[in-house]
């Protein structure tokens, strides 16, 4: 049996993040997963589904990810808990239900797991999935290490039925398939069963039509939904602070940034001078929690990868307090103290600090780095972007290629999403 049904409480495994994630839908009590394959996230559906007949639950991969998203929505009206997952690009494809959805609510807890992809290392992009669940009004937590990753989607399903809200967990490559210990908690025993209710008073989130009018009634108890969840946020535990009463710098810093913020404090030597904001819960930003460590320091470093989301956002809460809190000197995207494309690791951290508060430092001498790129260059050997292991695609492309040799007559091919697009190379035989 896979250790994801593991009974026993508090037992320790290394597992995958998608993994993680997996666990803590079950501990949840997951009845319904739907989502469509993309990297990193396609391991959260296969473990699943692995699991789904033992676990008495349904799990489908959808033809697209708004379908996908449809599944999972027509189990939580029907108050089962459920889970749609996708990668970056697909939140694209899903959001014209999304907004719907947000503005009809749920009723079963209801997650919406999006795995984006920094550094575009499995996509043709760097899509930011946290944009739409600020556009849309919905909850945005994120997980900073493995065993978040299952404890925060368990909490995603509480605070989802608590507010009768769909939640965003996002999840990052080097979350999603980095491995670390997780400690577990029960699985639920209870077997929901399906109730489904539309013959009520018209207003009623239980028992009424499930849609997204009238527009201005439901559009104000979002409103109040994110109110709510506001002064949830402040007093979450996932928030969390490390450092000195009165830093010389503050950074603010989420999801897997946090394990590269403090690696680079420790390298320096810096834990006396830095303090570290670790926000799980990061839309919407928690005003109070915010304003009490932007109080603290002058100095603010905002490390988060792709786009500046918490920079921007933390910005408008600083300016909404200056009267109270004094005006800051923020560091982070805008100011190209950290780079606005690509996935970051600890030296892009470790740059930034040394930067701001003016320290020397060098990791290796210049001379090894280029010596070391140089072996590497000419030393290893360079391996190309490959095929899965037994995938189908390579044979089908090596029938077309042929068949366009045959034919003699110069054709194209046009690729759908996904791992099509490495037909352009040897490894698909330069279809």
């Amino acid at each position: 049996m896979s250790v994801l049904l593991d009974t026993n409480e508090g037992s320790q495994h290394l597992l995958m993040g998608n993994e993680a994630i997996a666990r803590g839908a079950l501990e949840a009590g997951v009845k319904v997963a739907a989502g469509y394959p993309g990297t990193p996230s396609s391991e959260i559906i296969e473990s699943l589904a692995r699991v789904a007949d033992d676990a008495n639950m349904y799990v489908e991969w959808s033809v697209n990810e708004k379908l996908a998203m449809e599944v999972a929505a027509a189990a939580s009206f029907a108050e089962l808990r459920s889970i749609c997952v996708m990668k970056q690009n697909g939140v694209n494809v899903a959001s014209d239900f999304l907004l719907h959805l947000a503005g009809s609510g749920t009723r079963g807890g209801m997650v919406l797991i999006p795995c984006d992809d920094p550094g575009a290392l499995s996509s043709i992009n760097e899509g930011e999935s946290r944009f739409f669940a600020k556009t849309v009004e919905i909850p945005l937590i994120e997980p900073g290490d493995f065993q978040e990753a299952k404890d925060m989607t368990k909490w995603a399903f509480e605070l989802s039925e608590e507010l009768k809200q769909v939640v965003m967990l996002r999840s990052v490559t080097r979350l999603s398939h980095a491995s670390g210990n997780v400690t577990f908690g029960t699985l639920p025993t209870d077997e929901p069963k399906a109730r489904f209710r539309c013959d009520g008073f018209v207003l009623d989130p239980d028992e009424g039509v499930v849609i997204s009018a009238p527009v201005g009634y439901k559009h104000g108890q979002q409103h109040e939904k994110l109110k709510r969840v506001r002064e949830i946020f402040e007093d979450s535990p996932f928030n969390t602070y490390e450092g000195p009463e009165k830093p010389e710098l503050l950074i603010i810093t989420s999801s897997a940034c946090t394990l590269y913020s403090r690696e680079a404090i420790s390298i320096l030597g810096v834990k006396d001078r830095v303090g570290l904001l670790k926000l799980g819960t990061t839309w919407p930003l928690p005003p109070k929690l915010l304003t009490r460590y932007l109080s603290l320091t002058e100095k603010i470093l905002i490390v988060e990868e792709v786009l500046p989301f918490m920079e921007e956002n933390v910005k408008v809460i600083a300016a909404e307090t200056a009267s109270e809190i004094g005006i800051k000197k923020f560091y982070g995207k805008n100011d190209g103290s950290i780079p606005m494309v690509g996935e970051l690791n600890p030296d892009h951290v470790i740059n930034a600090i040394a930067k701001i508060l003016k320290i020397d430092y060098l990791p290796r001498p210049e001379e090894y780095s280029a010596r070391a790129k140089g072996l590497a260059f000419f030393g290893a050997p360079q391996r190309e972007l490959l095929f899965c292991p037994g995938c189908p695609h390579r044979a089908s492309f090596w029938s077309i290629h042929n068949a366009i040799e045959l034919d003699g007559r110069k054709g194209f091919v046009c690729g759908d999403i996904g791992c099509y697009t490495m037909a352009l190379l040897p490894t698909g035989f330069s279809t």
